[in-house]
């Protein structure tokens, strides 16, 4: 070996020591959400003139994967939730079956899909009502305000929405506490559904009955995976 390739492999040598060693460090931890326990709750409220409608399913399903220091500002930072729609239920098994086949179209639209492809800290409100900072690290026992940025689909339209939601990182749980096992995060969000926005059709007839703008509320505990973590 000429000493001029001696000295190109000698000074390489460390650098690619140090991108060998930040592949290393940087890995990514899933969360799954997939209650066996039927746990999970998704509703939506819909607050016609004359008439109430409160549905609800334990049928969601979904993944997070995060870079397993939890900091929200590194990456991989994505989420995808599904829930499956022909199990909700508005407690009138007529009612049921009208809103699964005359307005969501169940058997041609099976599912609700939310993609998130970015999801960002959202400043904390102090007890003086005035914006605090931004906690872009998830912690043990302390709810995160974030907000995801992504593609909704609802009845074959897909559109890009914000939805803000709060996440809870649990490391470790207390004996009063329900969960068989910990390291897990609690995922709530409460947003608004225009069925128009999506091509849900209400005949007029049910104009009073059916709202057009429905209220959605999420609170779902997506576990760690099993699954080693990726690099």
């Amino acid at each position: 070996m000429s000493s001029k390739h001696f000295k190109f492999v000698v000074s390489v040598l460390p650098l690619l020591s140090l991108l060998g060693t930040s592949g290393a460090m940087a890995k990514a931890v899933t969360y799954v959400v997939d209650d066996p326990k039927k746990e999970d709750l998704v509703s939506f409220t819909s607050d016609a003139p004359i008439e109430l409608i409160v549905g609800h399913t334990n049928q969601i399903k979904g993944t997070v994967n995060i870079d397993d220091s939890l900091d929200l500002t590194k990456k991989p930072l994505d989420a995808q939730f599904d829930v499956d729609l022909a199990s909700i239920d508005t407690g009138i098994p007529l009612r049921n079956e009208h809103m699964r086949d005359n307005f969501l179209e169940t058997k041609k639209y099976p599912k609700a899909t939310f993609k998130a492809t970015s999801i960002i800290a959202r400043p904390t409100i102090q007890l003086n009502g005035k914006m605090g900072g931004r906690q872009t690290v998830l912690k043990d026992g302390y709810a995160t305000q974030l907000e995801a940025t992504g593609e909704f689909t609802l009845h074959g339209k897909t559109i890009e929405k914000q939805i803000q939601l709060s996440a809870t990182f649990r490391k470790t749980c207390s004996s009063q506490q329900k969960f068989d096992k910990c390291d897990l995060i609690q995922i709530k969000a409460t947003f608004p559904i225009s069925l128009q926005e999506y091509g849900i059709q209400r005949p007029q007839i049910v104009f009073q009955k059916l709202a057009n703008d429905v209220i959605v509320t999420i609170s779902a505990t997506a576990h760690v995976s099993s699954a080693k973590p990726t690099k």
